[in-house]
Parts: structure tokens; C-alpha cells; sequence
């Protein structure tokens, strides 16, 4: 325990320490205030109604809930930009969401092998970021011959 705490000190000084838990209660301030105010977001007043009934269980799922959206969001948008660096897109692009993956959904030219490649770096670029937090990309990718129909549960994106 002593070597945590002078690591912890070695790490962190204690300015940055007061700054940060300043700044966690402002925060705190700032909700209660739009609380009181009844003017909080509803996922706001969700949580902290769930603290507040002693419901810890129902507040770390709502945490949980969006730090997934938080993942999932970052993602998309990492992936999305590793494409776009690659100057340009499959014939087709759908997307379909679970808790912890985006299943990417790509159809590319026939014999297209730089597209193919271009989005497998993608997909290893983003799992090689987000693997560790627990989200990944799982894709399937089609060639036009195939002549497959976007599945019904992923959405199409359109460039």
C-alpha cells in the first residue's frame, strides 16, 4: 500500500490533484443546481435519481450505457476517417451495433484488393486503439458479384 501511494505521488502532484477534484465539484455543484432547477438532461436526472434511491446498480448501468455510446461514437468516427485518408469508399457501407462492437458491413468491386485492404487497415488500425477497452470492429466484406443484400439489422451509410 506504501509503494502505491509514493508511486501515486511520483505520478500525480498534488496541484493536479486539487485542480481535478476542484473541478469534479464544480461539476457536481453545476448538476445539482440544474436538478434543483428541473432543467437537467433526462439521462442526468436518471442517474443521479438512481444514486440517490440507492439504486448503485441502475447508475453504473446507466454509466456503462454511455461509455459504450462514448466507444461506439469514436469508433465509427475513427473508422470512417481511416477510409476517407484512404481517398475513397466500397460501393456499399452499412453498420450494425451490439454492447461492445460495431459490425461493419462493406461491398467493393470485384477484385478490388486495395479496397479490401484498405478497409482490414482500418478495422486493425481502430481494434488496435479500442481492442483493450473491450470494443472492437468486426467486418464482412463482399465482393459485388456476390450480389448480398445489406442484412436488415445494419444501417446503410451513404458518402
Amino acid at each position: 500500500m506504501e509503494k502505491h501511494t509514493s508511486q501515486l505521488k511520483s505520478n500525480v502532484n498534488q496541484s493536479t490533484v486539487d485542480d481535478w477534484f476542484t473541478l469534479i465539484i464544480d461539476q457536481i455543484k453545476v448538476d445539482h443546481l440544474l436538478i434543483s432547477e428541473n432543467v437537467a438532461p433526462k439521462e442526468k436526472k436518471e442517474f443521479y435519481n438512481a444514486l440517490m434511491s440507492g439504486n448503485e446498480g441502475d447508475a453504473i448501468f446507466k454509466v456503462r450505457n454511455s461509455s459504450s455510446m462514448f466507444f461506439i461514437e469514436s469508433i465509427i468516427k475513427e473508422y470512417l476517417n481511416e477510409i476517407k485518408i484512404f481517398g475513397r469508399f466500397p460501393r456499399k457501407l452499412a453498420l450494425g451495433l451490439s454492447d461492445s462492437k460495431l459490425l461493419v458491413w462493406s461491398e467493393i468491386e470485384n477484385n478490388d484488393e486495395i479496397m479490401e485492404d484498405a478497409l482490414l487497415i482500418a478495422e486493425a488500425k481502430v481494434n488496435g486503439k479500442y481492442y483493450s477497452k473491450g470494443f472492437y470492429i468486426n467486418s464482412t466484406i463482399i465482393e459485388e458479384s456476390d450480389k448480398l443484400s445489406i442484412p436488415s439489422h445494419y444501417q446503410n451509410i451513404n458518402f
